[in-house]
């Protein structure tokens, strides 16, 4: 329930026909991505004792739509793509084809564990926590997006759209470093680069 209380927030916030697209953005926001910038919206939601914190980003990549999708579609890249990510594993896959991911995440002084469930899609990956295995943090919920783009030179891009919210719970987290985990959360877009970019390095 909390899930979809901040999912439906966060789309209202969006714009619920225009989130993800480029024809949202504002003109200085385009301009930014024109020069190789991530265009950031942050977002904080409350609802009762529940905080949420993230937003959405879009980034223009410099790769195909398979690239981006190589990288997003597979556990391990996807380790390396979510800040703080220690571990990474498939746990399993449940009858609609949602594959169950278990993340271990944090530093040496603090570490959350927790389940995303997984919904890919054409050009779209969905992911929210699973709340009925073990959570260290109260909620999560996000998306990709990847779709063609053409630069104002006529060169085929990708634009990558991806947003999040997470619910770290009550507590020293949030009080002390909650503007810390939303920068690391909106730091994806550029570790997703950099993936793609090691990637393409020949063996």
């Amino acid at each position: 329930m909390r899930r979809l209380v901040a999912a439906l927030a966060f789309a209202c916030a969006l714009g619920a026909t225009s989130a993800g697209r480029a024809d949202s953005l504002r003109p200085h926001e385009s301009a930014r991505l024109a020069r190789g910038e991530t265009v950031i919206r942050e977002q904080t939601l409350e609802r009762g004792d529940h905080r949420w914190v993230g937003g959405i980003t879009y980034t223009v990549m410099d790769g195909s739509a398979a690239e981006v999708a190589a990288v997003i579609d597979n556990v391990e890249s996807l380790r390396r793509v979510l800040p703080k990510t220690k571990r990474a594993r498939l746990v399993g896959t449940t009858t609609d084809g949602d594959q169950l991911v278990e993340l271990v995440q944090g530093n040496a002084l603090m570490e959350a564990q927790y389940t995303i469930r997984v919904r890919r899609e054409p050009r779209e990956v969905r992911f929210w926590l699973d709340p009925r295995r073990p959570h260290g943090i109260d909620d999560a919920w996000g998306f990709f997006r990847y779709q063609p783009f053409i630069t104002s030179a006529g060169e085929a891009r990708v634009l990558l759209t991806y947003g999040v919210m997470v619910d770290v719970g009550p507590g020293i987290v949030r009080d002390f470093f909650e503007e810390r985990i939303r920068a690391a959360l909106l730091s994806v877009p550029q570790l997703v680069r950099r993936q793609m970019a090691e990637l393409r390095r020949p063996l």
